[in-house]
């Protein structure tokens, strides 16, 4: 998919908005307490969240209609703005992908007032990458990082003490791990497996490898490009080593769903995706009981696992601003973030519900990553605006190009710098002060 790095899990019609974007601008609903809300899901987590707005409409008598919209992220992103652009009033809250907020930025209300007692306690990363010319543009609702899932069997059968912590530690055990499975009669065994198409979720991968190196962001937040530098470069040429030694040359193609079935079949040690997988690798009878989670390794700066998610915006042509953020701020509250890890496993974005022993008893995993919203890497959505689409592009593009090895990563970062820097007129960053990598 082109903009979100964890699967859309999105049960959704395409025709509605696709005519309700080309109709006129409807007449302002008169006398009605309801909202309409371009939100879905599918699964346990949609009938939790039916269930959540009709104890909504119960406490509040906003009555609420949920707006189907595209399966494909690409596609959803163009109905929204097809919306916004026509100023139209059909709906009043829309769910948004982290890396949507700099694009949509100009057509939402400002919650920053309607949430100001709930920010303290929000991760601090999420607010940052929702906050555009100092307005809170949208609600985290649910967030996602990248996870190390590794074989505690494995692991412990080869005599290693811990998970990886840093890059080097995670190749030592590839190599050890890789060859003593494929002695054993594994040909097809793998040390590590992630994303390596050309796309967005290798945008996370790269953003992890370049940040956690010490390399920055690829756009700062004072709006200079840095990719063009030796910690980034280093970041590119180590993964690139690691195409056909410890992870398979099909991994060049490989998208979420790829990498986590390459390794529930037991056929990798470990593997980088979203905390999704964690619900799901539960079932798996090949590493069911067999597996863990482990924040993603870091090189010279901790901040190494990206940052993906969604939010809930209020639309500044509503005519509902009241109830629309009513039902924005109960959506995003604490007590149903909360309902909802516990009854569908996605993750929370207050940082004290990662430590609430009833989460933790349903999400035992989450007392390891727990450190993570206050250090995730945020993708520089919000800085890069209207243009992060063409440079992610750019950056997956020449990333992709480095790993396959059609430059080198000097050359493939050079390429990248310049690039960025056309599509945005932004400058090359100055070098970084030691110990700075940037927007998180």
């Amino acid at each position: 998919m082109a903009f979100h790095c964890p699967p859309v899990r999105r049960v959704i019609s395409v025709v509605f908005l696709v005519t309700l974007a080309g109709c006129q601008r409807p007449q302002p609903r008169q006398h009605q307490k309801s909202i309409s809300v371009l939100m879905w899901t599918a699964g346990e987590a949609h009938r939790l969240d039916q269930q959540l707005v009709r104890e909504f409409t119960r406490e509040t008598g906003i009555q609420v209609r949920l707006v189907p919209g595209s399966e494909s992220a690409s596609r959803r992103l163009q109905q929204e703005l097809n919306l916004f652009r026509a100023e139209s009033t059909a709906v009043d809250v829309f769910e948004i992908d982290t890396i949507w907020t700099g694009i949509l930025a100009d057509y939402l209300a400002d919650l920053k007032n309607a949430l100001r007692e709930e920010l303290p306690d929000e991760s601090p990363p999420a607010i940052a990458n929702a906050t555009v010319s100092g307005r809170l543009i949208a609600a985290p609702f649910l967030v996602e990082y990248g996870l190390l899932y590794y074989r505690t069997d494995l692991l412990k059968k080869y005599r290693f003490s811990h998970p990886p912590r840093t890059w080097d530690e995670l190749e030592k055990q590839s190599v050890r791990i890789q060859q003593g499975e494929r002695l054993r009669g594994k040909s097809d065994f793998w040390g590590y497996v992630w994303q390596g198409a050309d796309y967005e979720g290798l945008t996370c991968n790269a953003l992890e490898w370049q940040t956690s190196q010490g390399g920055g962001n690829f756009l700062e937040p004072d709006r200079t490009v840095d990719v063009n530098n030796p910690k980034a470069v280093h970041a590119f040429a180590r993964a690139a080593q690691w195409v056909g030694t410890i992870s398979p040359p099909g991994v060049l193609a490989y998208l979420e769903e790829d990498s986590r079935n390459m390794w529930e079949s037991d056929h990798a040690m470990f593997l980088r995706n979203w905390s999704y997988v964690y619900h799901l690798a539960m079932k798996s009878p090949d590493v069911k009981d067999r597996f863990a989670v482990a924040p993603m390794p870091a090189g010279s700066d901790p901040h190494s696992s990206a940052m993906g998610g969604w939010y809930l915006g209020v639309s500044k042509y509503s005519t509902h601003l009241p109830e629309a953020i009513a039902f924005v701020k109960y959506m995003t509250g604490r007590t149903v973030q909360k309902r909802r890890v516990i009854g569908s496993g996605f993750l929370p974005t207050f940082g004290a519900l990662y430590r609430d022993p009833e989460v933790l008893n349903a999400n035992p995993f989450l007392a390891t990553v727990a450190g993570l919203p206050n250090r995730a890497v945020r993708r520089p959505a919000a800085v890069a605006g209207s243009a992060y689409d063409n440079v992610s592009r750019a950056y997956a593009h020449g990333v992709h190009m480095i790993l396959a090895g059609k430059v080198s990563a000097a050359q493939g970062a050079a390429d990248i710098q310049a690039q960025i820097e056309h599509l945005t007129g932004f400058t090359q960053a100055t070098s970084l002060a030691p110990g700075d990598t940037g927007e998180r």
